[in-house]
């Protein structure tokens, strides 16, 4: 019965997906959708069990890996002064304010500070997207998107690393090390000539299983019907993901002598937060930093900048 109902939920999230890009969405709020239908939101079809999260730590490994095999190290050394910087002010203005904003809406200092790390990360698949349907992908403005966003992830995974080692639980656990570790395997393999079908083959593996159930299975934790009394922390969590990514990239690619318009652009792109923060959001949860209750609203305030990003992105990358 649990393989039949893994089956549905890997069916549902895989369609809803699809639906989500056709509305000009990311697929991943669609998916995230279907784990908030099937799950005790709405439905209660589908419970978190064993295997559920086996196969969502098996989709957080394929993630990262893929990561990895995509982030080309030497087209980095390229921009990696106007990357650096933008990527640092894209971390220390999500890391200041997030932790603020929490504690004065009522949160524990661990909740808060681990906000801060959620929102310092970056997601990238809408932000290319959106590049790629403007002839923008190949430009030196995308190259710099891609290479801060890597270096925000970077500094995302190692923060969360660290803090789930010595705040959740005091142990160096596989769920704190395993998408560092995911990632830092792609870099490597990377080098080899067979680092292409291997790509190939993990995401065409986690398209179609491993990703769904991930995304799937977080929504099944999101219990919507307690979120009344947190709306207006979620709207306040929503704005500070939207403004803080963007000012703190534009200001980053204003230092690096960027223009104006390119700047406002790559600090459009940099807002998504997407799989990424759903992957340190999930650790949290694995490490016991936060619980399912806390990490309604992170889930909702990423759906909610993942939908306003390409929204924000379109007419700005249009004046570059």
């Amino acid at each position: 019965m649990e393989y039949l109902l893994i089956l549905l939920l890997v069916i549902i999230t895989v369609i809803l997906g699809k639906i989500g890009t056709w509305f000009g969405l990311s697929e991943v709020v669609g998916q995230l959708l279907s784990g908030i239908i099937l799950g005790t939101s709405c439905l209660n079809i589908v419970e978190p069990s064993y295997f559920i999260h086996l196969f969502a730590e098996t989709g957080i490994f394929l993630l990262m890996l893929n990561s990895g095999l995509e982030s080309d190290l030497k087209e980095m050394k390229k921009y990696i002064k106007a990357s650096s910087l933008i990527a640092i002010m894209g971390v220390i203005l999500p890391i200041v304010a997030f932790p603020i904003a929490f504690l004065l809406l009522g949160y524990n200092i661990q909740a808060s500070i681990f906000a801060g790390v959620v929102f310092s990360a970056t997601s990238i698949s809408i932000t290319l997207a959106v590049l790629a349907e403007q002839k923008k992908l190949a430009t030196s403005m995308g190259a710099i998107i891609l290479s801060a966003a890597v270096l925000d992830d970077i500094i995302a995974l190692f923060a969360v690393t660290l803090f789930s080692v010595f705040v959740g639980g005091g142990t160096l656990g596989i769920n704190s090390l395993l998408p560092l570790f995911a990632f830092a395997l792609g870099i490597v393999l990377r080098k080899f000539n067979f680092s292409d079908k291997v790509g190939v083959l993990s995401t065409k593996i986690g398209n179609w299983l491993f990703y769904p159930i991930f995304f799937g299975s977080i929504g099944l934790g999101v219990a919507i019907q307690g979120l009344g009394n947190k709306l207006t922390a979620i709207i306040i969590f929503s704005a500070l993901a939207v403004v803080t990514k963007f000012i703190g990239s534009a200001w980053g690619a204003r230092f690096s002598g960027l223009n104006v318009n390119v700047a406002n652009a790559i600090g459009a792109g940099m807002i998504s937060r997407g799989e990424m923060a759903l992957v340190i959001i999930q650790i949290g949860i694995s490490s016991q930093i936060i619980n399912d209750d806390t990490s309604a609203e992170f889930v909702i305030a990423v759906i909610i900048s993942t939908i306003i990003a390409p929204i924000i992105m379109k007419p700005l990358f249009k004046k570059v």
